[in-house]
């Protein structure tokens, strides 16, 4: 009998979120950097020949057919029933173990749903190539394609599927995510979202150059802040007060919230960040977290 294989499955933060513009289609485009953080989820995974795919866990109230992971499963089985693979008999078991806290901007969602498209290829032996991977998974969330890819680091275009690897060394943040939910959807509907950032004009080398240096003096920045901060006035809280202890670091909004980072520049801001965790509201999530690099 096939071995259960155990994976880990990363989250993100965005360096920064630049909304230039929408498409016909109604999609926005991005300019962003995303990179991993040592922060997972764990997916227990054991193929099968029942042709079921079945999905447990800790699945925080959202419905199996609606979860990635068990989405991702299905869409990598129906994509290879198109190109022609004998797929009926293919199936898996799929527990799923929840770290990263839901809602927060982490991609934990599309990071499970990358890690099952990756490893159920390997363990169906489908051997689609990565590029047919990040395609089947732009599907399923715009920041899909990024967890899919080898890259620890990328700057990402479009609506996010194009993406260049981006060479940003490993740093250490703390992360702040108040008990709120800012709705993806919502926030892009807001009023208060900036939909014309005038494009970077730069490419993923000199940017990467840009990004070694961050402090609070840094122009680039999250787009969706200030309609997320309306939604949910605890986010802008939590990034006030963090600019507020640290006022000369790098503090933003991770994606769509509601998690807000901050990367000290030295020990002096690391220990102030510290001793104010001693009395950080105790519905604020709070970790300590490093960048992933190569």
């Amino acid at each position: 009998m096939p071995r259960t294989q155990t994976y880990l499955a990363p989250a993100k933060i965005n360096w920064f979120l630049h909304i230039t513009g929408k498409r016909a289609d109604g999609y926005h485009l991005l300019e962003t950097v995303f990179q991993k953080i040592d922060w997972f989820d764990e997916l227990r995974i054991r193929p099968n020949e029942t042709g079921l795919i079945l999905l447990q866990g800790d699945l925080s109230g959202v419905t199996i057919e609606h979860n990635l992971a068990h989405r991702a499963a299905s869409a990598l089985k129906a994509y290879a029933q198109t190109q022609g693979k004998d797929t009926g008999h293919l199936g898996a078991e799929i527990h799923l173990r929840k770290n990263i806290p839901t809602g927060a901007g982490l991609g934990g969602g599309s990071s499970n749903a990358a890690t099952v498209l990756t490893a159920l290829n390997q363990l169906w032996q489908l051997h689609f190539d990565n590029v047919t991977l990040q395609t089947i998974g732009l599907q399923l969330g715009a920041d899909v394609p990024f967890f899919v890819s080898p890259h620890p680091s990328a700057y990402a275009q479009g609506i996010g599927e194009q993406l260049s690897p981006i060479e940003l060394p490993a740093r250490e943040l703390l992360l702040i995510k108040p008990n709120v939910h800012a709705d993806t959807r919502e926030v892009y509907q807001h009023p208060l979202l900036v939909r014309d950032h005038v494009p970077l004009d730069m490419g993923a080398s000199a940017l990467s150059e840009q990004l070694k240096i961050l402090n609070a003096r840094t122009t680039l920045s999250n787009d969706m802040q200030a309609a997320a901060f309306a939604i949910a006035p605890k986010i802008k809280r939590v990034h006030d007060t963090l600019q507020h202890l640290v006022p000369h670091a790098y503090v933003r909004m991770s994606g769509s919230g509601a998690t807000v980072f901050a990367c000290p520049q030295n020990s002096a801001e690391r220990d102030a960040l510290n001793q104010w965790l001693k009395t950080c509201p105790e519905d604020w999530q709070h970790r300590w977290c490093h960048t992933l690099a190569e």
